[in-house]
């Protein structure tokens, strides 16, 4: 499931910056999923060997990840909820 800025809920009062994420690139790393705020890079979502990692910025090294989860949904509901009008 992938989420693009039209279909972000209402921020009434509030000046939050979107989130989104878009499919990057596939590597022999694995999958890249770039993350976006605000239309600008924030980071990027690894997918590899069954589990997916979020790294701020340009940070992907192992061990690393500032979040990770086996589900992609529930990973992404996590960076929203931490990064979210930060």
């Amino acid at each position: 499931m992938w989420l693009y800025d039209h279909e972000l809920p209402a921020r009434r009062g509030r000046n939050l910056m979107a989130i989104v994420f878009k499919l990057d690139s596939t590597t022999g790393e694995g999958t890249f999923i770039r993350v976006l705020r605000d239309g600008r890079p924030f980071g990027k979502i690894l997918d590899a060997m069954g589990l997916y990692r979020f790294y701020e910025g340009d940070r992907e090294r192992f061990g690393d990840a500032a979040l990770q989860d086996a589900d992609l949904a529930r990973l992404k509901v996590a960076i929203q909820s931490r990064y979210d009008g930060r």
